[in-house]
Formats: C-alpha cells, sequence, structure tokens
C-alpha cells in the first residue's frame, strides 16, 4: 500500500510528504523503507522515531 507521512520530519526516519510503500504487519503496525534506506516498523496511528514522541500520520494514498 502507498502511504504519505504527514507530520514533523524526523532524522534517520520519515519526513513530512513523502511518500513510502508500507507492507502489512498486523492492526498496528506497518513496515516500509523509510529515508535510511532500511526496512523499519512504524505504528499505523501515531508514526514517530522509537524512542520519541508521536510526531504524525500516515494517510493512504
Amino acid at each position: 500500500m502507498k502511504l504519505k507521512y504527514i507530520g514533523d520530519s524526523f532524522f534517520e526516519g520519515l519526513t513530512d510528504g513523502q511518500f513510502y510503500e508500507g507492507k502489512d504487519v498486523n492492526i498496528f503496525c506497518v513496515a516500509l523503507i523509510d529515508d535510511t534506506g532500511k526496512e523499519k516498523i512504524y505504528s499505523r496511528l501515531t508514526p514517530g522515531p522509537f524512542a520519541g514522541r508521536s510526531l504524525g500520520r500516515f494517510e493512504i494514498a
């Protein structure tokens, strides 16, 4: 599924307005290749840095 990240950009993670190809993991998480070029798992509802606060959201494109 094609996802658009909307929110604060963060280092080695996601960029505001960028489209990512996501894969279902479960009802809470999605896996995608982020700006580092590595596949990582992010929350579907409140994506953000692993050790930080929630910064954004995904829209299905």
